[in-house]
C-alpha cells in the first residue's frame, strides 16, 4: 500500500501539467457529489482547519471552487466546485488511470479484472475506517485491537 501511494504521489510529481495533488485533490473529490462547509471539509479528509483554509482559498484563487451562502443557516458559508474544477479534476484522475493502465500493459486481462475487484474492495473498507467513529467500527472475526485502556480486544 505505502508503495502504490508512493507511486502516484511521485508520478503526480514529474508530471509538469498535473496541477491537482494532494489536498486539493482530495477537496475537489469531496466536493464532487456535494457542497460542504470548510469544518465539513478539513473533518472527512482529516486534515486541520488552517490547512482546509489555505487549500480552499488556493482553489478558489484558481477558480476551482467558489464560497455561497448555506440557503439554511445564512451565517454559514458552502464550498462548491466550479465548473473548471470539474474539469481539472476529470483530467486530473484521467492522466492517473492512464498512468496506472500503462503499468499494467503486460498483466491479462483476468489479472487486471481480479486486482481491480480487490482494489475495490479495499478502497470501500478504507472509506469505512474513515468514516466510522473507533468505538463503533466493526472488526472481522479473529483480529485484535488494542482500547484505549491498553488491553486487548478480540472481534
Amino acid at each position: 500500500m505505502v508503495q502504490i501511494s508512493r507511486t502516484f504521489r511521485v508520478a503526480g510529481q514529474r508530471s509538469k501539467d498535473q496541477a491537482l495533488t494532494g489536498t486539493k485533490l482530495g477537496f475537489l473529490q469531496q466536493l464532487r457529489s456535494a457542497d460542504a462547509r470548510l469544518g465539513e471539509l478539513a473533518h472527512r479528509l482529516s486534515v486541520s482547519a488552517p490547512v482546509a483554509t489555505r487549500t480552499v482559498e488556493a482553489l478558489e484563487a484558481e477558480g476551482m471552487v467558489e464560497r455561497r451562502t448555506d440557503p439554511g443557516d445564512a451565517r454559514a458559508l458552502l464550498i462548491s466546485i466550479t465548473e473548471p474544477g470539474r474539469r481539472q479534476l476529470e483530467e486530473s484522475e484521467s492522466r492517473a488511470v492512464h498512468q496506472f493502465a500503462q503499468s499494467l500493459d503486460d498483466w491479462t486481462p483476468a489479472e487486471a479484472d481480479q486486482a481491480i475487484r480487490i482494489l475495490q474492495r479495499l478502497n470501500g473498507h478504507l472509506i469505512e475506517v474513515l468514516q466510522t467513529p473507533d468505538s463503533t467500527r466493526r472488526m472481522p472475526a479473529g483480529t485484535c485491537a488494542t482500547t484505549d485502556s491498553g488491553n486487548e480486544h478480540n472481534g
